[in-house]
């Protein structure tokens, strides 16, 4: 009887090899032959990748940091973004954050910390919005010519909430959700946006 249960153990422990030795094979065949297909962080194919794989299939991390100055965030986006200065005298404070390789924000608040607007860079490459309003969410989406280039706004018919438009392999917002702009304010502020 004890030879049966040794048989028998025996048995079990070559079946759980194998299992193992054939899960191993599907796991290095799946990141020898599909590693980035159709990933979130695949390059595009048009010399844009954000989010480069190893060899092995690993990607670094991609994460939103809030950062301290422009030099921080020009460190974690990777590249350089111009905003104007003080756009709304009751939001003064300036804040920066990025998220890793793709994205560069600077936003200005007031001294209790409600935000008044915000302005985006995205390293897209595809025409991506940022920031892509819920259905329904707006009453008006016009795309407007703002000195030979398309942009879209959201807004009301009258107020502007959301500007995005794009140029080259970036991606561009205005954001201004909790603050409506005046739609010729918010337009003549594109022209200070690098």
């Amino acid at each position: 009887m004890e030879k049966n249960t040794e048989n028998k153990k025996e048995g079990i422990n070559i079946y759980v090899a194998i299992v193992l030795v054939v899960a191993i094979l599907l796991v290095a065949a799946n990141i020898m032959f599909f590693k980035g297909k159709g990933g979130a962080s695949e390059a595009t194919g048009n010399g844009c990748g954000i989010n480069a794989h190893s060899a092995w299939g690993q990607t670094p991390a991609t994460v939103w940091v809030e950062l301290n100055s422009y030099l921080e965030a020009k460190a974690v986006a990777e590249f350089d973004f111009e905003t104007p200065e003080n756009p709304l005298e009751e939001y003064p404070e300036l804040h920066y954050r990025a998220y890793t390789k793709e994205v560069f924000e600077v936003y200005f608040t007031d001294a209790s910390g409600n935000e008044g607007i915000r302005f985006s860079k995205a390293h897209e490459c595809d025409g991506k919005e940022v920031y892509e309003p819920k259905d329904g969410a707006f009453r008006s989406i016009f795309v407007e010519d703002v000195n030979g280039t398309d942009v879209k706004e959201y807004g009301d018919g009258k107020t502007v909430s959301i500007l995005f438009w794009v140029d080259g392999e970036y991606s561009y917002t205005i954001l201004a959700d909790k603050n409506p702009l005046d739609k010729e304010f918010a337009e003549s502020l594109i022209s200070k946006i690098k």
